[in-house]
């Protein structure tokens, strides 16, 4: 959820909440006003008339008010009260409700009951004109603050989704600066300002590290090259002790692991800083069967048998060498790992690789499996890179590539997300 949405729900939400809450309130508030006030008018009238019963004869009184009721020498005498009542109008055909106040006049020995009657009806049409309007004000409320909201999404966040397209289509590795516009709002503006100023730090320390790293893999190739090339030399002077054979051996088995770690890990630093920009569509199937040509005699003198699927096409959108060195890497990791005399299976759908191959031990563990200098056979000579160098491929080009273990055979699953 967006933060202006995240905001203005909950504000409207509060808001509607609080005239809910109100309005209930309100109306009843103005329900016993208006009742004390016609409360307070049978009042009057009750004294009015006390007043006219005591100070006219009986014989001379005349009530042209038929909303007042009075009774000589009643057999019951009211006590006085004020109460609600309900009558149905017959000529209406409708209930109205009367607001009515009982008492008992003495006058010259003579007894009354005065009955006052006041009806409701404007005062409950009254009522509900004021809660439809309350209503209504509801309704109006809530429109204007979706409208408000709608406005201030539109020109107050309007250079902060522009802040934020600029910085999805920012790329370190681009020599072009981040340049973000200023702003009318404060906080936007510092923002901005904060970000432009992190972008050039950030571009300047990539651009260090850039060079730092292709510089020293190349310092580091020559003196690699100067010392297996005087290692080669040393072979053929003679005479050669056993002793000095094992030591020459050791130092060039040492000297070319360290050349491919060397290269390894700068290609894994050129991934990572997004260095491969030749974008195309691969076909994935090519690069296996190629691959597989190149391998013959690998695969002839471990007897592998190679069962492979290759009729539906695997397209991906990614750099070609890397696309080479994806399926490279999988493929060797299974003809390496494979035991004699074992299958090795490739097998491609429109939507993802998979390469399996026999396993001589358990399940790998998949925590560290994709992690540099995690091998899984610490005699082996190897880097401990090649799966780390995939996986980092696989994401730099939105793929997922995973591991499972399955009937004692190792799977890896390269998939388009």
């Amino acid at each position: 959820m967006k933060l202006t949405q995240y905001i203005s729900l909950r504000y409207i939400g509060a808001t509607i909440l609080a005239m809910v809450i109100a309005i209930p309130l309100f109306y009843i508030v103005i329900q016993k006003v208006l009742i004390n006030n016609i409360d307070e008018h049978l009042e009057d009238q009750k004294t009015s008339i006390a007043q006219k019963l005591q100070n006219i004869p009986t014989r001379n009184f005349v009530n042209f008010d038929d909303r007042v009721t009075i009774t000589t020498n009643p057999k019951e005498h009211f006590s006085e009260k004020i109460f609600t009542h309900t009558f149905f109008n017959v000529k209406d055909d409708e209930t109205e409700s009367f607001r009515i106040l009982e008492f008992p006049v003495q006058s010259a020995g003579v007894a009354f009951n005065v009955q006052i009657k006041q009806s409701l009806v404007e005062s409950e049409d009254l009522l509900k004109s004021i809660l439809y309007l309350l209503i209504s004000l509801v309704f109006l409320l809530t429109a204007t603050l979706l409208l408000i909201n709608y406005q201030i999404k539109k020109k107050v966040w309007e250079p902060f989704y522009k802040t934020l397209d600029q910085l999805k289509n920012f790329r370190i590795d681009d020599q072009k600066e981040l340049h973000l516009e200023a702003s009318k709002i404060s906080e936007l503006n510092d923002l901005n300002n904060s970000l432009n100023e992190l972008s050039t730090k950030n571009q300047r320390v990539y651009q260090s590290q850039k060079e730092f790293t292709e510089n020293a893999s190349h310092e580091l190739q020559t003196p690699l090259a100067i010392v297996q090339n005087n290692i080669e030399l040393f072979w053929q002077t003679e005479p050669i002790s056993e002793q000095q054979a094992e030591i020459l051996n050791d130092i060039s088995t040492a000297t070319s692991r360290m050349g491919k770690l060397n290269k390894a890990l700068l290609l894994l630093s050129k991934i990572e800083n997004r260095q491969f920009n030749d974008i195309q569509s691969v076909n994935l199937n090519g690069i296996a069967e190629h691959f597989f040509k190149n391998y013959q005699e690998q695969i002839k003198s471990k007897n592998i048998d190679l069962k492979t699927d290759l009729k539906e096409a695997l397209n991906v959108e990614m750099d070609f060498s890397l696309a080479e060195i994806l399926v490279g890497n999988l493929l060797l990791n299974a003809l390496k790992y494979a035991p004699k005399d074992s299958t090795v299976e490739l097998i491609f759908t429109k939507n993802e690789m998979s390469i399996s191959n026999q396993a001589e031990r358990l399940a790998l563990f998949q925590e560290k499996l994709f992690k540099r200098f995690q091998r899984q056979n610490t005699q082996e000579n190897s880097t401990g890179l090649g799966l780390e160098i995939a996986k980092q491929i696989a994401v730099s080009f939105h793929l997922n590539l995973n591991y499972a273990f399955k009937n004692g055979r190792h799977f890896f699953i390269v998939k388009k997300k």
